[in-house]
C-alpha cells in the first residue's frame, strides 16, 4: 500500500494563553481566531515537557472534498465532538466549533489545487506549548490544522494484515482517545509489519480479543453475520459508525461484541466463510486479502453478503461523491459546507 503526496503541509493556527492552575480550561479564555501561517508555529509554541516528554497532544483525521461550488468536509461536527472528548480526557482546552471550522477552511483554501487532487487529508491538532522543562499544564496551548494531498494506492485485491500476538495493545485508559502518546507503539509495530510484507497490524488485548489495526477499525463476516469489536478500548471511528449505519439501513445490523482471536482461528480451521474488512478516514473501506496469524499466512476468500459490496458503493457516494448520494443518507453523513471555491 503506497500513497502519493503533493503539497507541503500548511497549518492554520489558533492559540489561547493562560497562566495559573487552569487544568485545561484556560481560566475561561478561548482560542483566538485562526491565522494562516507557513509550516511552523513560530512564537506560538516553545519546547516544553508537557508537549514533548509527557505527550499532552490530541488530534483528528478528516477528509475535505471538492464539490462545486464548495469545499465540503465529511462529518465535521462528529470529528469535533471526538476531538473535544480527546481534549477532555487529557484536560486540554478544545477550540469551539466555529474556530475549528474556520481553521479548516483557511488551511483547505490555502492548499487546494483542483487540478491535482479531488480530496485533501485534514489534521486538526491540539497540544500543550508552554516552555517549562517541568510539567506545568497551565501555560500555552496551540490548536493547528494541517492539510495534505493524500491519494492512497491500494491493491484492488485487498490489504494484508499481521496479527500482533506478542504485545497487547495499550491499556484501555487512553485506547479510545486520539492522543499522540498512544500511537508510538503502533508506529513502531507498523514498520515491522510492513517489513514483513503486510500493510498493517491487528492488535489484540491482553486476553486475546481483537482490538483494531494501527489506524483502522475492523469488521468481520463471521458465522453468517457482521461483527465488530465493541467500544471502550478502541477508537470510536467516524467511518466505523458510517459503515454500521449503512449496513443497518440495508437490513444487516452489526453486532458489537468481544471477538476472541480463537474464533478467527477456528473459522480458518473449519474453512468456514470468513471475511475481514477495515475502515478508516484515510483509506475508507478496505477488504483484507491476507491474514498472518501465528506462523501461518491465510488467504481470506470467504464470500461476504452482497450488502458489503453495496456498502462500498454507498460509502463512495456519501464521501467522495456525496453530493450525488440519495437523500436517505443525509442524516448519517452530517456533511458540512465550509466555504465556496
Amino acid at each position: 500500500m503506497t500513497q502519493e503526496s503533493g503539497h507541503a503541509w500548511l497549518p492554520a493556527v489558533a492559540v489561547s494563553r493562560c497562566v495559573g492552575s487552569g487544568g485545561g480550561d484556560c481560566d475561561g479564555l478561548r482560542y483566538d481566531r485562526p491565522t494562516l501561517r507557513a509550516n511552523e508555529v513560530g512564537s506560538l509554541a516553545e519546547f516544553s515537557a508537557d508537549g514533548i516528554q509527557f505527550g499532552f497532544s490530541v488530534f483528528e483525521g478528516m477528509r475535505a472534498y471538492l464539490a462545486d461550488p464548495a469545499f465540503l468536509v465529511f462529518r465535521a461536527r462528529d470529528h469535533h465532538d471526538r476531538l473535544r472528548a480527546s481534549c477532555t480526557a487529557l484536560a486540554l482546552p478544545c477550540p469551539a466549533y466555529d474556530v475549528f471550522v474556520e481553521a479548516i477552511e483557511s488551511a483547505v483554501r490555502a492548499n487546494w489545487d483542483a487540478g491535482a487532487a479531488r480530496s485533501l487529508y485534514v489534521r486538526p491538532v491540539v497540544f500543550a506549548a508552554g516552555g517549562d522543562i517541568m510539567p506545568q499544564r497551565n501555560a500555552t496551548y496551540v490548536f493547528a490544522v494541517l492539510v495534505k494531498r493524500f491519494d492512497p494506492v491500494v491493491d484492488a485485491e485487498g490489504i494484508g494484515v499481521l496479527v500482533e500476538g506478542g504485545t497487547p495493545r495499550t491499556h484501555p485508559v487512553f485506547a479510545s482517545v486520539k492522543t499522540a502518546a498512544n500511537y508510538t507503539s503502533s508506529a513502531l509495530a507498523m514498520r515491522d509489519a510492513q517489513a514483513a510484507g503486510y500493510d498493517t497490524l491487528l492488535w489484540l488485548d491482553g486476553d486475546g480479543h481483537l482490538q483494531e489495526c494501527t489506524t483502522m477499525n475492523v469488521f468481520l463476516w463471521l458465522d453468517g453475520r457482521f461483527v465488530t469489536p465493541k467500544l471502550g478500548s478502541i477508537l470510536p471511528g467516524i467511518t466505523r459508525r458510517t459503515v454500521m449505519d449503512l449496513l443497518a439501513g440495508m437490513g444487516e445490523p452489526v453486532l458489537e461484541r468481544d471477538i476472541h482471536i480463537s474464533e478467527v482461528a477456528d473459522a480458518l480451521a473449519r474453512a468456514a466463510d470468513l471475511s475481514m474488512f477495515t475502515t478508516s478516514t484515510a483509506l475508507g473501506v478496505r477488504n483484507v486479502a491476507r491474514l498472518r496469524l501465528g506462523s501461518a499466512d491465510h488467504v481470506l476468500d470467504g464470500k461476504a453478503p452482497s450488502a458489503w459490496s453495496r456498502v462500498e458503493e454507498q460509502y463512495v457516494l456519501v464521501t467522495e461523491r456525496f453530493m450525488e448520494a440519495d437523500d436517505s443518507y443525509a442524516a448519517i453523513t452530517s456533511r458540512s459546507q465550509i466555504g465556496s471555491k
